[in-house]
């Protein structure tokens, strides 16, 4: 329900409302500290709608509710509770959904995105990929070009099961065919896949194998990344930057000391001259690409 309603009465009864509308909103914002504070016009339509009867659930109230009085109970929902949905708003005040949804749609122009999930963080994190972004705006500083010379890098594995989505599978019957799809098998394998980005252009994917580690993952940019760089200039690996993030393959002693010789103070990882944020894949443009290459891949 819109939560000044009760409030604003108890103020209005006294005859603060009616007397000075700003005193009321002085005196709900240090009544309730916490929530979204109405401001002074908003009080005063309020407390005539109230004593009109035009405030949905009171006594004498009507349909026809003046359209600026709706406005302001949808919007006072919506700030209090961003992820509410039409249909609760219509459950709290009693306005109908198709109003709900033109006040909110069409004439505010408000849209609902959906959430979207994310890595979880632990608490030191927070300061590390400050510090990281610091770092990597500060270098663009220096060099307008500087994200064109990084070689953005990432792994994903695809698996036996692929991606089987349901919902978007169906079978045209008169009856019912119970027809079923074999899924989840106990003899599983996985195929572990690298893509890079660098300036624009894709490199890869490139399968690895199953089980990654320093020795495989050494093996892998000694011999098969200089044949996906083939068609890069010479000058232009020159100033290169390799960014990986933190996975155990990736700070192994040997991969390290070939980054530094290979990208000398130009490497971005886990022990590396630039330290790469742990949890954060959204920080890479990868992370943004190679889900739809394994999907494609894996089904």
């Amino acid at each position: 329900m819109y939560l000044i309603y009760g409030e604003t009465r108890q103020v209005s009864t006294r005859g603060i409302v009616s007397l000075n509308a700003r005193l009321a909103a002085r005196l709900y914002a240090e009544r309730y500290p916490d929530r979204v504070h109405p401001t002074y016009e908003v009080i005063k339509r309020l407390d005539s709608a109230y004593r009109e009867g035009r405030i949905p659930g009171t006594r004498g109230s009507q349909s026809g509710r003046p359209r600026t009085i709706e406005d302001d109970i949808v919007l006072q929902e919506r700030e209090e509770e961003p992820s509410t949905s039409v249909r609760m708003i219509q459950s709290r005040t009693g306005i109908t959904k198709s109003s709900v949804y033109r006040i909110l749609k069409k004439r505010y122009q408000f849209h609902p995105y959906h959430i979207q999930r994310v890595q979880t963080l632990l608490q030191g994190d927070y300061v590390k990929r400050v510090l990281f972004c610091r770092r990597m705006l500060e270098l663009n500083r220096q060099d307008p070009d500087f994200f064109h010379k990084v070689l953005w890098t990432d792994e994903s594995q695809c698996r036996r099961d692929g991606y089987l989505n349901l919902h978007n599978i169906h079978s045209w019957q008169l009856e019912n065919p119970h027809e079923t799809r074999e899924d989840r098998s106990q003899y599983m394998f996985k195929i572990n896949l690298w893509t890079g980005i660098f300036n624009g252009s894709i490199l890869g994917p490139v399968e690895l194998p199953p089980a990654l580690n320093g020795e495989n993952y050494l093996a892998f940019l000694q011999h098969q990344l200089p044949t996906l760089l083939e068609d890069v200039p010479l000058q232009t690996r020159a100033t290169m930057w390799y960014q990986n993030d933190g996975c155990p393959a990736h700070y192994a002693r040997d991969v390290r000391a070939y980054l530094d010789d290979r990208f000398p103070g130009r490497w971005i990882g886990r022990l590396g001259p630039i330290l790469w944020p742990p949890r954060s894949p959204d920080l890479n443009p990868l992370d943004f690409f190679i889900g739809v290459v394994s999907r494609i891949k894996c089904t």
